[in-house]
């Protein structure tokens, strides 16, 4: 189901927002992978004009978060057992590299300030807990990619990021991250902040590794 959104501050354009707030119900999973949308229901539903929602859909289809259906309106795009098996390809792939250059170049300081999440046990009915979780989850794994110094690599990872946080939403969302998830997030810190770049290098293979396992296991029952 659509949320609608919360007042934000006066920043940016009514495009912009309405961009901001229909990207988060995609990656929150409360417009769901294969949802049919009209743009005259989602202006209706969240309060923005319809030019504001078309641009935002437009955006978002250029994201691939979004088709378009010719002459029908628009729908969330599916998730296939093909796409995440691509995804996590991409990531192991990025990912170890931007951990090894953010252990050999970024600031004390700034590695300092990687605090990884913290786990949290929730019910399925914790629905904003839930989804405070998984984004505090991608904010750690961004911030780590934007410390390797890389702007091209560090958003390249961002849009990986972005279609992860929606697969864990619809995929072990509910259930939520396991404890060895969070406590290898701490490893990763720790080694990080001893800049082993070797091992930190390792270590985020593992990691994703271990989020590939968990993900599969969910399509494939």
């Amino acid at each position: 189901m659509l949320d609608r959104p919360e007042p934000e501050p006066q920043t940016g354009s009514v495009t912009d927002a309405a961009y901001r707030h229909l990207k988060e119900q995609v990656l929150t999973g409360c417009l769901r992978p294969g949802e049919e949308l009209r743009e005259a229901r989602l202006a209706q539903l969240t309060g923005f004009g319809r030019s504001p929602i078309r641009e935002a859909l437009r955006r978002l289809v250029q994201e691939g978060f979004i088709e378009v259906r010719p002459r029908l309106g628009y729908r969330v795009t599916a998730i296939t057992l093909a796409g995440v098996r691509d995804l996590f390809e991409m990531r192991l792939l990025l990912e170890p590299a931007a951990v090894e250059l953010a252990a050999r170049r970024a600031p004390l300081e700034t590695l300092e300030a990687l605090a990884p999440p913290v786990h949290v046990t929730y019910t399925q009915d914790d629905t904003e807990v839930r989804r405070q979780l998984l984004t505090t989850n991608r904010e750690f794994h961004v911030r780590i990619a934007r410390a390797s110094g890389n702007d091209r690599l560090a958003h390249a990872i961002e849009g990986l990021l972005d279609e992860m946080q929606r697969l864990l939403f619809v995929s072990i969302g509910r259930r939520g991250l396991p404890p060895d998830h969070t406590h290898e997030h701490t490893v990763l810190h720790d080694a990080l902040l001893r800049r082993d770049a070797p091992a930190a290098r390792n270590l985020a293979m593992t990691h994703v590794q271990a989020s590939r396992r968990l993900v599969l296991e969910h399509f494939l029952g």
